[in-house]
């Protein structure tokens, strides 16, 4: 299942290059249906992975998929900018702040501060990513939208981490840091209920 999910991004720009973007579709459709089938019985799931099937046979049938290809990369950013979000809310724990007292335990209320601004600055991330794939998707060139889809904004949620975790170092340098590669395991293990 998650060799299936990595590979989406090359599918679908294969799938570009060639001229066949409902490729894209069809894979994670496949992707989506396997997570379906192996475990996770959402309904909502099950759901998207027929929406995306039908979306890669109407979209190749009706020469209209290399516009739908563009909006699975716009729903899970703007899809990630809410599960980052939505904990921002009143009465919440920031996401960031979570994972840090699963890692640690309950956090001293500057760290916790921190892990609020960060979850901010994910979700503002997430949301500026899914207006650059609509904007692209509606006004670019299939390749051009597919390299940054695919590819470029990957590099850039690499890059964020990179760059986040010597400015935490240096916010709360009183605190004794867990190792970066320690840090990058606890923050992939998301709980997001």
């Amino acid at each position: 299942m998650t060799v299936l999910a990595i590979a989406y991004p090359l599918v679908s720009h294969i799938g570009t290059l060639l001229d066949v973007p409902a490729v894209g579709l069809a894979w994670l459709s496949l992707v989506l249906g396997a997570g379906f089938l192996l475990g996770a019985r959402s309904p909502v799931l099950m759901l998207l992975s027929l929406g995306c099937l039908a979306a890669a046979v109407i979209g190749h049938f009706e020469d209209k998929a290399d516009l739908l290809q563009t909006v699975p990369p716009v729903v899970i950013a703007f899809g990630l900018a809410w599960v980052f979000g939505r904990t921002l809310l009143p009465g919440r724990t920031a996401l960031i702040a979570r994972i840090g007292e699963r890692m640690r335990g309950e956090l001293p209320e500057p760290v916790a501060r921190y892990g609020q601004r960060l979850t901010l600055v994910w979700t503002l991330f997430f949301v500026l990513m899914g207006l650059e794939c609509l904007l692209l998707g509606l006004f670019a060139p299939p390749l051009v939208w597919s390299l940054f889809a695919n590819f470029i904004n990957y590099g850039l949620i690499a890059l964020l981490f990179v760059i986040e975790y010597p400015i935490r170092r240096l916010v709360l340098r009183d605190l004794e840091h867990t190792p970066f590669l320690d840090s990058l395991r606890g923050s992939l293990r998301l709980d997001l209920q």
